[in-house]
Order: structure tokens, then sequence, then C-alpha cells
């Protein structure tokens, strides 16, 4: 809007809503949102004037070239040609209308949606919009918009309608008016980008007319997201600053908003201000936060249709604020409009104020280890958010002493630190504790917990031989049970032998915790039992190698047994009768059985049945001589083998025991002698020479047995 007059006012008008200014404040800006979260703010906005097609005091075709920022002074301005209404929505009911592209992020939701709208109203008739012949039905205050989202579509009334006292207004001043509702509803279940279409904003067409709209929208994510990894305070407030024709200057305080030293971002809804007309500033604190002297230029973000860079009615502009405009822990910031030329209106502003957020990831640097082991706990504290953190302490339950203290972590940053202590006899969660604070004074935590899996892997081994007593050559039978007695699954299960070839497993698989395999195997006994060692190995999750190892043990025997046939006489008369003594004895320390005597003569042989072990059995016999007897008795006997009667014939223990006995024939009656001087012991000696001659006995023994070797592996 140009200065057409010689006398301007500026002057900062709200209405009921807004408190009074005072010269020792600035008025307080209402509050329509405020809240910390884990999202941000945008603002969009659209003109719905356009140029006019017939010319004015400057061709339309500078209008035009003004649209695009080209040109200087009154041709490029609304004030030089007579605006009128763009209508993009092919919808009749609306006369004017306009589209903007809002733009959040999949799946954050709207928590809040303002709509705000301005234009003239066409007050006081002596000014150049005053004039327009061509004005929408109704009023500006009863004027309900449209507002279009995607395809779903509403009429909206004002919340809240403010216009220009016309005390404050001067013959060079038009009067404005703003009005917002909060179209928050409208927004349900919309999220990502949308269209955004915006109609019927009252306004009159003609010469330094103007009329626009913005919306402001909150989006948040319920938690941390990657489009929002820490925290904001988001406020929104409403305006009604309006910058007059002469006093070039006007004030707000900005309430709630608190900077933590962090990025601040504020956006700004201004109407009517011209791009070909420099000297306008926007001061927080006193400082130009602008950082330009032409800084309301008509230019919208989020323009859809129409898409002009200057679209010569609305202002939707979002600016970072340097760092040191904001002072940390300071509540508010006052807000100051100036203009060399231009008059404007402030209609509606937003901040987001960065929070500092603390992420904290913790891992062992093993998922398994045993009691006692070494383990290291790694933290890793990291500042997502945009302002500094402080007086950061982080602690670790691994152990005592597990503490780390950070002094300051700008936004980005991160620190790492680790703690080593020795396993626990269990498994673990390790939890790391992060605390600290913003420069704003709000507390900060967070904890993270990782998992360390403790495990006692443990091999079982037992080894059996049956049977454990054997003779040579017998089969000698093993059972080998390898069970898991630990709590954590076994791999590359092998079994080595030390003796038997033939009981070695090299890959005997895995072994589940609590599962037993068995193996059989089985050796030929040789003439000597051994004992024999095993040895049973497998790998836990964590490389390590348990052992285990066992031994059977079997005997092997050699069954004997001792056999005597002794005569009463070596030599003996027809008719006489010789008794035989028998004598059976097991020597051994095993049982034998089935002993029987068999051979000749046949009056001597016997069924003994079983001797115990060092057991004795005597018998005798007697047989009448008739002639030289000579005996051939033979015992016989089964050994007992672990309780049992050995079956094959080959385990018989087989004696046989001879005696002669000769057969004296009877002498004549010698005639009387006279008697000599000869002895008794003289005469008799030739016959007991010849009976002792004649005795004789030998002793034939067959033992059956098998022998038993062992062998020795290397």
């Amino acid at each position: 809007m140009r200065i057409w007059g010689l006398v301007g006012t500026l002057s900062l008008l709200i209405l009921s809503t807004l408190p009074a200014a005072s010269a020792a404040s600035p008025p307080v800006l209402p509050t329509n949102y405020d809240q910390t979260v884990y999202g941000d703010f945008s603002m969009i906005g659209n003109t719905v004037t356009a140029c006019p097609a017939q010319p004015g005091h400057y061709p339309p075709k500078l209008c035009l070239d003004a649209q695009n920022r080209v040109g200087s002074g009154p041709s490029a301005q609304n004030n030089g040609h007579p605006m009128t209404w763009a209508d993009i929505d092919s919808d009749p009911a609306t006369y004017n209308s306009s589209s903007g592209r809002l733009t959040i992020p999949a799946g954050a939701r709207i928590a809040y949606a303002k709509l705000t709208w301005a234009g003239n109203t066409g007050s006081p008739t002596n000014v150049p919009c005053g004039r327009g012949p061509i004005r929408p039905p109704g009023s500006a205050k009863q004027q309900q918009v449209s507002l279009k989202i995607n395809d779903r579509g509403s009429l909206i009334a004002p919340d809240r309608y403010t216009a220009d006292a016309p005390g404050d207004l001067t013959h060079t001043d038009h009067q404005f008016y703003s009005a917002y509702a909060d179209v928050t509803g409208q927004f349900r279940g919309i999220t990502g980008p949308s269209t955004v279409t915006v109609g019927n904003v009252w306004t009159p067409q003609g010469f330094d007319c103007f009329g626009g709209w913005s919306l402001t929208a909150v989006w948040t994510f319920d938690t941390a997201h990657p489009a929002a990894p820490a925290r904001k305070q988001i406020t929104v407030y409403d305006a009604h600053a309006r910058v007059l024709t002469g006093k070039h200057r006007a004030d707000a305080r900005m309430p709630s908003i608190k900077s933590a030293g962090g990025l601040t971002r504020l956006g700004l809804a201004g109407f009517e201000g011209d791009w070909a007309m420099p000297g306008d500033q926007f001061l927080i604190n006193g400082r130009n936060a602008g950082r330009t002297d032409n800084f309301f230029v008509s230019g919208a973000d989020g323009h859809l249709k129409p898409a002009h860079a200057n679209n010569m009615s609305v202002d939707v502009r979002t600016i970072e604020l340097a760092g040191d405009l904001l002072k940390a822990g300071e509540t508010g910031a006052n807000l100051s409009f100036t203009s060399g030329h231009d008059a404007y209106l402030v209609a509606s502003i937003a901040a987001s104020s960065g929070r500092p957020e603390l992420v904290v990831t913790t891992a062992m640097d093993k998922d398994v280890a045993h009691p006692g082991d070494q383990v290291t706990q790694s933290v890793t504290v990291t500042n997502t958010g945009s302002a500094p953190a402080v007086d950061i302490r982080v602690q670790s339950d691994l152990g005592p002493a597990c503490a780390e203290n950070i002094p300051r972590l700008e936004g980005g940053q991160w620190a790492k630190y680790s703690c080593s202590r020795p396993a626990a006899d269990d498994d673990v969660k390790p939890t790391a504790t992060v605390t600290g604070q913003s420069l704003a004074g709000d507390r900060l935590s967070a904890s993270a917990r990782t998992f360390l899996e403790v495990i006692r892997p443990a091999i079982a081994v037992a080894k059996s031989a049956a049977p454990n007593t054997v003779l040579s050559g017998q089969t000698v039978g093993y059972t080998i049970e390898v069970r898991n007695t630990g709590d954590t699954l076994l791999s590359g299960v092998s079994i080595d032998d030390k003796q038997v070839d033939a009981c070695d497993r090299p890959d005997f698989g895995t072994l589940a915790t609590g599962e037993a395999k068995l193996l059989h195997c089985s050796v030929a006994a040789g003439n000597d039992g051994f004992t024999n060692n095993v040895t049973v190995s497998g790998t836990d999750k964590a490389g390590r190698k348990v052992t285990a190892d066992a031994h059977a043990a079997f005997t092997v025997i050699h069954p004997r047994i001792e056999f005597s046939v002794r005569p009463s006489t070596r030599a003996a008369r027809a008719g006489e009768s010789v008794t035989f003594s028998v004598k059976v004895r097991n020597p051994t320390p095993i049982q034998l059985g089935n002993v029987r005597v068999t051979g000749t003569p046949s009056a001597c042989a016997r069924d003994i049945g079983t001797l115990a072990p060092q057991q004795t059995a005597e018998y005798t016999c007697s047989v009448v001589m008739r002639e030289r007897l000579t005996t051939s008795l033979t015992v016989t006997a089964t050994p007992f083998i672990n309780g049992q009667l050995a079956e094959t014939r080959r385990d018989t223990v087989r004696l046989t025991a001879s005696a002669i006995v000769s057969l004296v024939e009877p002498t004549a009656e010698p005639p009387p002698v006279k008697k000599s001087t000869k002895t008794d012991r003289t005469e008799n000696a030739p016959v007991a020479a010849f009976v002792a001659g004649l005795a004789a006995i030998s002793t034939f023994v067959t033992v059956g047995a098998i022998g038993a070797t062992a062998r020795s592996k290397r």
C-alpha cells in the first residue's frame, strides 16, 4: 500500500480479545496453542486477488511483471492497479479462491490448525479501495469462508474478527480486518501433503485492494520420529498488529516461548506488504530478526494457485532466528514491526523452540558370557535436539563406579564411554541411565537396557561295559551316554575313545539343554582285561569347549579245576576191592557249574553239580579187581560268567586223571624151613618194592580258554 496522503499515523489495534497497549509495555499476544511435542508447525497461504485485465493507472503488463518481482514504484504495487479477484476452484459458490500445499511428514497428525484471513473492509469511502465499485455480498465480519482440504470441504465462520478502529485511521489509511478460526477438526485423519483451497475471503475489487489467507498447522508424533527426533515448544498466537501510514512502528509481546539456547523458528502471516516499497523490518528484542529492510514482500510459502512470487496481498514466511536473539532460559520476547513508507497488518504468529533430547543406547561387547568373564558395556549418549544439554551424568548398573559426567552436549553431538566388569552368575539386563538439563532448566532423562546371556555349559559322560567279566575272545559291549548338563546348546559334540576305535565319534552332532544321546559299540576280549577311557567334548555358543571323562573296565577270566584220583592201593589181588578217593576242587574266583566226572571205571563217575569258588568236592568209589586196572576219569565243568553258565562248548573246563592199580597173583605156601636169622623186613622187601614200583599216577589237564588282548591307541 502506498502513502498517498500528506499525514499518516501508525497504530496497533487489538480489539476485545487482545490486551490494550500501554506506554510501559507492549500488548501481550493471546496464545492459541502452547505445547512441547515431537513435531513442529507449518504455515502456508495465498492471495485471493489478481492483476486486472483492463488498464488502471498503469498497463496490466506492469502488474503482471510485478508478480514476477520485476519493476519498481507504484506500477509494481497493488496501489497502481484495480485489483480483481482470483478464483481457481471452479466452484460457482465462491467469488474468489486460491490454493496452497500443506506439507507435513507422513504419519504425523495435526494437533492444531488455525485458518487466518484478512482484507479490506471497504471503509472509509474516501480511500481508493473504499471507492471500489465491486464488493462481495454481506460484510467481512459475517462472512463464512470456504475451506477445502483435498476433497473435503466446509464453511468456516470466524472465531475472532478484528477491524481497525476508525478513530485510529487518517484520511490516508484503509480499514483492514483480520479473522481466524480453529480448524483442527477439519484436519482430523489427514496426514502427509494436502492441497488446501480457501475461498470467499471478503474484500472489494479496485485500486489498493488486497485479500488473502494463511493456515498454521501444528503436526506431531506421539514419540520421537526421524522427522522429529527431539521435542520442541510450539506456540501459536493471535494478532492484529497494524502498521499505519503515519507512525511507523507497532509493538507486541510474545509470551510463553522460552528458548533453551537452540534453534528457534518463527512464522508470520502479514497482509498488504509491498515488495516494491522497502523499509520495513521485523525486530525481536530490538534486533533485526529478518536481517533485511524489506521484510514484508507479499511472498507466501506453500502457494499453489495462483503461483506468484509477489502476490500483492499476503506474506506467509518462516525464518530461523539467530541464536542470540532469544536469551536461554528467558520466557517471551518483544516483537516490533517497523516501516519506512509501507502500511501492513500482522495477523498470525507461530514459533517453535528446540529442546535438547538425550537419547541413550547401550550394548555389550558380547552377547553371551560365562560367570566371571570380563564383559564391557558401552553407552552412547546423543543429544538429538537442537539445543545444548548440560550437567549430563551417565550411570550403568553393570557394576559399581560405572558412571560418567559429561559437561555439555550441543545439539547433534554424542559421547561414548564404556565400563568393564566380571559377568554375573546369571543373565543380566544392564541398564544405562542418563540425566541432564537444558539451559532453560528443563530436566532431561533417558534410559536404555541391553541383555547379557550368562551361560553355564557342562557335559557329562557315563560308560559301562557289559558283561564286565568275560572269557578271552568274548564280545564286550560298551554303552556310552553323553548328556548336556548345562543350560545352553552344545555343538560339535565328539567322543574320543582312548582304546577302542569303534567307539570314536568325531561328529556326534548337537545336544540341547538336558538332552542325552547313547552310543553302543563293542570289542572282542583278549587274554587280559583292561580299563577303557573315553573323553567327550562340546562347544557352547560363546565358543567355550567343555569336556568330561569316563571309564569302564572288564575282567578276562581263565577258568580252572583241580582233579585227583587216588587208589587205596597200587596193587591188589584178584577179587580184592580197591577204593579210589576222588577230589575235585574249584581254585578260581568264579563259580563252576555242570561239574561232572566221567570215564572209567564207571563206578567213579559222578554228577557233582556246582562248585563255588574255592569249593572242594570229595567222594570215594570201589572197584573189585579182576585184572590190572588203569583209570581214565575226566572232570568237566562250565564256568558261570556274570551269573550265567557260559553257553559255548569252548568255555568248558576239562581235566583227566589216571591211576594204575596192578593185579598181584597169589603165591604158594612155602615149605617149612628152619628159622633163619633174617628179619621180617628183609623177607618182605621184594614184595613191597614191587608194589611200590607198580604204583604210578599221571595227570592230564585240558583247559579251554579265550585270550583277551587290549590295545593302546596312539
